[in-house]
């Protein structure tokens, strides 16, 4: 089935357009922070804000995905994003009536962090209760446009709203967007979660979990290196305002910097939907991309024109957004139902348990050195950690492997 058939699926499409709504909410949000903090505090501060956000959302995960398998996937996103929008408004209130600027924004992306840590793996677990499996492909590029279109414009939205009228204008967008989110999640079925046992306690749903993790080679590596990578990343997220900044340029321009990679990313999901990757294919093709993001991820940092970065963050977008479809369809394709939600947490995981680290890390290098001297670091860092997948055979078989305990079903065999 091609991306319009699945697009034509009424319960998938409202599915897609709530999730775009929301993240664009989100980010015209990160970027209003982003720069209202990097202005206001610098390097340490921006970090600090990210550190909140990772410090309050990490905990969490793990129950937040056993919840996943338990409730409708549905009605757990739906109760996130309600209660997301109550935080937003009341940190709306506050800044009107006067309370510290950065107090009021660390305590409100601490507190959305942990409202994340729900309707992230049930957003994630929902798509594959929607379409048929065979449609996965189209889904998860559809899906990661619709991310990418939210993050293409968001930015843009976001760096004009704050340059012009400050972050409460931001906020209240996001409020809005978590609000029509909910409403658009009421419309859609509750589609129950298939369990053999309601019984088993969160230490026996999360060792179930990370069993099925272990005797998965790709799983478990790309795990591990994503929790390495993000190390390096996050640093590199942390140094953008200050380029902007360094070459004299202000809000709107970093608005446009985040947009144009979302647009590669959205180019990159669109790639991924049309010419799905066989699964013989796609570890190799997802290691080699990872390298070629970190290598456009340095070349932000060099003395070269604003334009020229430009075509590198583009780039490094369309590789993300292709290599993204390629990991959310293996998640999908590749892990039971039953599994989704608290397998989806441990990927969270691994990709964030360092980061409420790093971006202080980050922060510090920049002011005890420079853009340039902190990307190269955190460059050589996530390259390094991209030369295993490539090394390793089943690190690169991006497909479920049997075993015992987990046996494969004839329909995951035949997909």
């Amino acid at each position: 089935m091609g991306m319009r058939e699945v697009w034509d699926q009424r319960d998938f499409r409202r599915f897609i357009i709530g999730n775009g709504i929301n993240m664009l909410g989100g980010s015209i949000f990160i970027i209003g922070m982003g720069w209202t903090v990097a202005q206001s505090g610098g390097p340490k501060a921006y970090g600090l804000i990210f550190t909140a956000y990772f410090l309050g959302h990490l905990p969490l995960l793990l129950y937040g995905g056993a919840v996943v398998d338990r409730l409708p996937r549905r009605t757990v996103a739906l109760v996130a994003d309600l209660c997301q929008f109550v935080l937003v408004t009341i940190a709306i209130v506050g800044l009107v009536a006067g309370l510290n600027e950065f107090a009021t924004l660390l305590i409100i992306t601490f507190l959305t962090g942990g409202a994340g840590a729900f309707s992230i793996p049930a957003v994630g677990a929902l798509v594959p209760d929607l379409v048929a499996e065979e449609d996965l492909p189209q889904a998860n590029a559809m899906r990661g446009m619709a991310m990418t279109g939210a993050w293409m414009l968001g930015p843009l939205i976001g760096g004009i709203i704050v340059g012009n009228w400050g972050i409460e204008l931001c906020l209240l967008v996001d409020a809005l967007t978590f609000l029509a989110s909910a409403a658009i999640l009421w419309t859609l079925p509750e589609i129950p979660v298939s369990r053999d046992d309601d019984d088993s306690s969160l230490r026996d749903e999360v060792s179930e979990a990370w069993a099925f993790v272990k005797t998965q080679p790709w799983l478990l590596a790309g795990i591990v290196m994503f929790m390495i990578w993000h190390i390096g990343d996050s640093a590199i997220e942390i140094g953008i305002p200050f380029i902007i900044e360094n070459k004299g340029l202000g809000a709107a321009e970093f608005g446009f910097f985040g947009a144009l990679g979302a647009a590669g990313a959205m180019v990159g999901s669109a790639i991924g939907g049309i010419w799905p990757i066989p699964k013989e294919h796609r570890g190799m093709v997802f290691y080699v991309f990872i390298g070629g993001i970190a290598w456009c991820m340095l070349m932000w940092a060099m003395p070269i024109p604003f334009w020229a970065i430009l075509v590198f963050v583009f780039m490094e977008g369309i590789l993300g957004g292709t290599l993204g479809v390629i990991w959310r369809t293996t998640m999908s394709d590749s892990v039971d139902q039953h599994l989704r939600g608290r397998v989806n947490s441990l990927d969270a995981i691994g990709s964030l348990i360092f980061i409420p680290f790093s971006p202080l890390l980050g922060g510090w290098m920049i002011e005890a050195t420079n853009v340039l001297t902190t990307y190269s670091l955190a460059v050589g860092f996530m390259i390094l950690t991209t030369t295993s997948g490539l090394i390793v055979p089943s690190f690169r078989r991006f497909e479920r492997t049997e075993s015992e305990l987990f046996p494969i079903s004839p329909a995951t065999q035949d997909s």
